[in-house]
């Protein structure tokens, strides 16, 4: 994942920094880690809901952006044990349980904060897809909406949008022509067990190649 690669680096140039001030080993290195965390975690965040939010806003999106969520903290995890063990006196060295204990501590206290924070977003997140599924009602009741294809159009798709732009948001999906996107929604449709005819698909990923196309 594209996080996953720049927490890594800047994590590689914190502890080039500690090193040449004479610090990495002491729990200093443990604090600048921890924020470091914290400001990608942040920023992961903003950006998964802006990009997810465009596509779709419902219960299935945002559980979306939780599972990413989690995983990626399951990656900074690793980063705040490495930074644990730097501050023990390195990997040669036998850790010493205060120091660690001390950095789950700061660590899980920092995942707690991100992850209430994701709680508090969903508000504002669900209310406006309430307000949008109430307008779409309405729309609904004074008139019928048609679709080329004859057949209503399943809530599947907004669940495969929001998978489909979280795929390129975080580096999962390099698409390379209209093809791959069209690979990628028939492998998440395939997963879920959901038949979909190909021109249908086609069309969407055409629509969106296009629009990537148009942003360059």
């Amino acid at each position: 994942m594209k996080i996953g690669r720049e927490v890594a680096a800047a994590h590689r140039a914190l502890y080039a920094q500690q090193s040449a001030k004479r610090v990495l080993q002491s729990t200093a290195t443990i604090k600048a880690s921890i924020k470091l965390i914290e400001e990608h975690a942040n920023e992961f965040l903003d950006q998964a809901i802006e990009m997810v939010g465009q596509v779709a806003k419902d219960e299935e999106a945002f559980d979306l952006i939780v599972s990413h969520m989690t995983a990626t903290f399951r990656n900074f995890e690793a980063h705040n044990a490495t930074a644990a063990r730097h501050a023990c006196g390195g990997p040669s060295r036998d850790p010493i349980p205060s120091i660690i204990s001390a950095a789950e501590a700061n660590f899980a206290e920092a995942r707690d904060l991100v992850m209430q924070r994701l709680q508090i977003e969903q508000f504002a997140f669900m209310e406006e897809s309430e307000t949008v599924s109430s307008m779409n009602q309405s729309r609904k009741t004074e008139k019928p909406p048609r679709n080329a294809g004859g057949k209503p159009l399943a809530k599947h798709w907004d669940a495969m949008w929001a998978d489909v732009a979280t795929q390129l948001w975080t580096g999962d999906l390099k698409p390379g022509s209209q093809a791959d996107i069209k690979r990628a929604m028939f492998d998440w449709l395939n997963e879920q067990g959901i038949e979909a005819g190909d021109t249908v698909v086609t069309e969407r990923a055409r629509a969106l190649w296009q629009r990537m196309q148009a942003e360059k």
